[in-house]
């Protein structure tokens, strides 16, 4: 069907904030959508909230699978998928009423290849005053690398997408940042990418906030930030002096947020340690005179020049 969106939600231990998210779907102004719900291998009694929903409204499509993690879901949502459109939604998320439509008339009334729509963490919709701007592949990808978006995320969700440019299984299986591992290989080749400001899309944030904690799975940004920088580099798959820039930054950036916060958490890797150390020397020089680079990063690459320990100190005040 010309105009069905596929609307795919990755299901695992959601129990608490499910309802809420189908809810947010079905009170959708636009109707010509579909709802995967994929369960992945669920222990609560998210599996049944999700045949429920199937039962009342069909709409609405449930897979059942064990569990393989988040690209894995939204891999098999992927394949299951029979609309020309894709949003996808994490389930302990909600979406304005209006969110598909404006995504909608965004993408065909600008002939882009995607749309965008900006988040909230706060529940707190807007609408009002929104801008709306059109960006080519290549540039969106620059603006995305240096981190200049505010509310427009590298996140996969909050975005809708042509079918035809993503490709059969976007998502690396087993890795963190999955979302940034995929976009950055989808974005460059683009004809159109249009974004409103409008903030149609409630991203909640878990309390134990994951941007201030460290585990083994958010050093997954060093790999992923490894290979874009290599991906955009003069021996890479898409060689590209001015994205290779961006990423270099993006990839200085990584590094040092991960250097910090081990730092903060007490988490003892010196291996690690080392590893994004010496990232950062190599990358410092390249952010301090870059002049597209945002003034954090700036600031933590000359900070660098003092040596771990003012960055081991600075870092308790600013990520705390």
């Amino acid at each position: 069907m010309s105009d069905l969106i596929s609307i795919i939600v990755p299901v695992y231990g959601v129990e608490k904030y499910l309802r809420q998210c189908v809810e947010s779907v079905l009170a959708q102004t636009y109707s010509c959508w579909e709802l995967i719900l994929v369960d992945d291998g669920s222990t609560d009694g998210s599996p049944l909230i999700c045949d429920e929903y199937a039962a009342a409204d069909q709409r609405i499509t449930v897979v059942h699978q064990e569990n393989g993690g988040l690209s894995f879901a939204r891999n098999s949502g992927l394949a299951r998928a029979k609309g020309c459109m894709v949003t996808f939604l994490d389930a302990d998320d909600t979406v304005h009423p209006e969110y598909l439509r404006i995504l909608h008339d965004l993408l065909l009334g600008h002939n882009a290849d995607v749309s965008c729509v900006s988040f909230t963490t706060d529940g707190a919709f807007d609408v009002n005053h929104a801008q709306v701007r059109c960006y080519d592949g290549k540039s969106f990808t620059n603006a995305m690398l240096y981190q200049k978006f505010g509310n427009l995320t590298h996140s996969a969700w909050g975005k809708l997408y042509r079918r035809e440019i993503l490709p059969e299984s976007p998502f690396t299986i087993g890795i963190g940042y999955e979302d940034l591992d995929a976009l950055y290989r989808i974005f460059p080749g683009l004809t159109k990418v249009v974004t409103t400001s409008a903030g149609l899309y409630f991203y909640r944030q878990n309390p134990h906030s994951y941007l201030h904690t460290f585990n083994a799975r958010r050093a997954d940004v060093l790999d992923v930030t490894d290979r874009i920088a290599e991906f955009f580099s003069k021996s890479g798959a898409y060689p590209s002096p001015e994205l290779y820039k961006g990423a270099r930054d993006r990839r200085m950036s990584a590094h040092f947020n991960i250097f910090c916060l081990m730092s903060i958490n007490g988490h003892y890797d010196t291996r690690l340690e080392n590893r994004c150390w010496n990232v950062i020397k190599k990358e410092r020089i390249c952010s301090v005179i870059n002049p597209e680079v945002r003034f954090k990063n700036k600031a933590g690459a000359i900070l660098s020049f003092f040596g771990r320990r003012a960055v081991a100190f600075f870092a308790r005040f600013v990520y705390r």
